[in-house]
């Protein structure tokens, strides 16, 4: 009789994804699209949402690949240009993907805008727009994706931060923006469970990130130099992490460990993960905490894993 090879672990998290139909918000650059590549390659349905129509194509073509290269067929793979801080994006999103996949089982929030600001001399638009893009732009969509994700047993996943935790020198506002998008993950997935929906909430450090060259400070390391100079700020805090001492993250390993989290139905996964014993220890012991917090926003010895 012929011998069946026992599954590895690998091969019950990709069956896991075979067919799910995911809305990825954000999935047309950076780690969005990190995540939207990784489910293309366990065979995912895909709609990814972005603001350009030709970051979208681009998207669909890298997933496309990713698809390729793991055997599977690459179909099902769709696009939307979309700004989810107009009213009615959100519901138009779900609508589409609905009609383009049969349905939806997974939406990923990645969308997300760091910043480097002295929040005692921002202006309240500027307050307000970080609010805006880190926060405002996940509520209507999650409003229209929540009954079909119910429906179907699936979750939401939002991508936080480690600064919606953690808030370090020159990133409050970003930390602000953050921390509304947890408490609002939390809101929802009280809502939710008992319906039959989950919810993940991943709050990563900093990820590393090839340099993304603009016409004025040429590397994506310098894209806070305008900033920090306005606000006359240390240059230090232009660094990852706002300067704080901390390995950066690897992206596909990330999104590995994000796809296994929602397989096992995690509610929240922080990365490095001694960041949330910190975060812990502030919970409990505010001054103690935050004084071993400043800590590592020196440069003393790195908080990594």
């Amino acid at each position: 009789m012929p011998t069946t090879q026992p599954s590895t672990s690998r091969d019950v998290a990709n069956r896991f994804w075979l067919g799910r139909r995911v809305l990825v918000a954000g999935g047309t650059h950076g780690f969005g699209l990190v995540l939207a590549r990784q489910l293309a390659g366990r065979g995912a349905r895909l709609l990814l949402v972005g603001r350009s129509s030709a970051g979208v194509r681009a998207a669909i073509a890298a997933c496309e690949s990713a698809a390729a290269a793991t055997g599977q067929p690459g179909e099902g793979l769709h696009g939307l240009a979309a700004d989810l801080a107009q009213p009615g994006e959100g519901d138009r999103a779900v609508a589409v993907c609905q009609e383009r996949l049969g349905g939806l089982d997974s939406l990923f929030f990645c969308i997300g805008r760091s910043g480097r600001t002295a929040v005692l001399k921002l202006p309240t638009d500027e307050f307000r727009a970080a609010i805006e893009v880190n926060l405002i732009t996940a509520i209507e969509i999650s409003q229209a994706a929540a009954d079909p994700i119910c429906h179907a047993g699936g979750e939401l996943v939002y991508i936080g931060s480690l600064a919606g935790k953690l808030v370090t020198p020159a990133m409050g506002a970003y930390a602000v923006g953050k921390s509304a998008l947890a408490a609002f993950a939390d809101a929802v997935r009280l809502e939710v469970s008992p319906r039959g929906g989950r919810v993940l909430l991943v709050s990563p450090g900093p990820i590393h990130r090839h340099p993304e060259p603009t016409a004025k400070n040429g590397g994506g390391f310098h894209r806070y130099d305008d900033e920090v100079a306005r606000h006359g700020l240390s240059a230090e805090v232009a660094a990852p992490g706002g300067g704080a001492s901390i390995k950066l993250l690897d992206p596909e390993g990330l999104a590995t460990e994000v796809l296994e989290a929602c397989r096992q139905g995690r509610v929240e996964l922080t990365r490095p993960w001694k960041a949330s014993l910190l975060a812990g220890l502030i919970e409990w012991f505010p001054a103690w905490g935050r004084r071993l917090l400043a800590r590592f926003t020196a440069t003393s010895a790195a908080l990594e894993d």
